[in-house]
């Protein structure tokens, strides 16, 4: 079953309902108000280029998804019920645009290329293969984000690596979890679904990394994992990864959803 916003749209009237019953009357903490959206507030656009990198409009794609709405118009925050940040966009070298972040692009070119190269790879590999727990089907798409120079390359890929390569984007309480890309680990079966054609591409990636000398420390990461975020944020689409790290420090792999209401 494929995503539709008239899905989201649907859950989100059914939520309004309910929210509205429950906060009749009532007005927010002066701290929470303080996150509540103003109809008129500006946001920030992002420059088309910085520093050679351009906005890829079609690089959006994997994100789209986890940016929708899939809340009521109150309460809510930035986010907007979402995972990802609404106004999120996306560079040619993968790094994202998030209003009020910092936005330094200092890469290398031939990085960027190696970056493009194995996503590109490891998402043919699963070319056609879907999220297993997911309400909606969910292909993989290309990921991935190049290292800026002079930052400290990271050894291995924690919650803290992945919130920091998506530059805020991603719901300050959503919880991230990851394992190691093997067979039965503790996203196995999250990601897997026990189809033959599906196993065996999956078996198939996790040799390719194996192999790969320009891949390290690959794994799976599930962003969100179906409970409520906060009381204000009832985002119901929540970013699936495969990634792995190149010798330098660039994150790269493929991206999906899962759809949990």
């Amino acid at each position: 079953m494929e995503l539709t916003e008239t899905m989201l749209i649907s859950r989100r009237k059914m939520l309004a309902l309910a929210a509205g019953s429950m906060i009749s009357g009532c007005k927010p903490a002066d701290q929470e108000a303080s996150l509540e959206l103003s109809s008129t507030e500006k946001v920030e656009t992002p420059p088309e280029t910085v520093n050679g990198c351009h906005l890829v409009p079609e690089r959006l794609k994997p994100f789209e998804p986890c940016m929708m709405c899939c809340g009521p118009e109150f309460p809510r925050d930035e986010w907007n019920h979402s995972t990802l940040h609404p106004h999120l966009a996306v560079y040619a070298c993968g790094c994202l645009f998030v209003p009020g972040r910092p936005n330094v692009h200092e890469h290398d070119s031939e990085e960027i290329v190696l970056c493009e190269k194995l996503s590109a790879a490891m998402a043919s590999i699963l070319k056609g293969v879907s999220v297993n727990y997911s309400e909606g089907s969910s292909t993989f798409d290309p990921f991935f984000v190049t290292i800026n120079r002079g930052v400290e390359k990271p050894t291995r890929i924690t919650a803290s690596l992945i919130r920091t390569a998506f530059n805020g984007a991603i719901y300050p309480q959503a919880k991230i979890q990851s394992s190691v890309l093997q067979e039965y680990s503790l996203l196995w079966e999250s990601f897997v679904a026990e189809d033959a054609v599906w196993l065996a591409q999956w078996r198939k990636l996790v040799v390719w990394c194996e192999r790969t000398e320009q891949i390290h420390s690959p794994v799976f990461v599930a962003v969100g994992d179906g409970d409520k975020m906060s009381d204000r944020n009832f985002g119901c689409v929540f970013p699936r990864l495969v990634v792995g790290l190149t010798e330098v420090g660039s994150l790269v792999g493929v991206m999906a959803h899962s759809v949990q209401t």
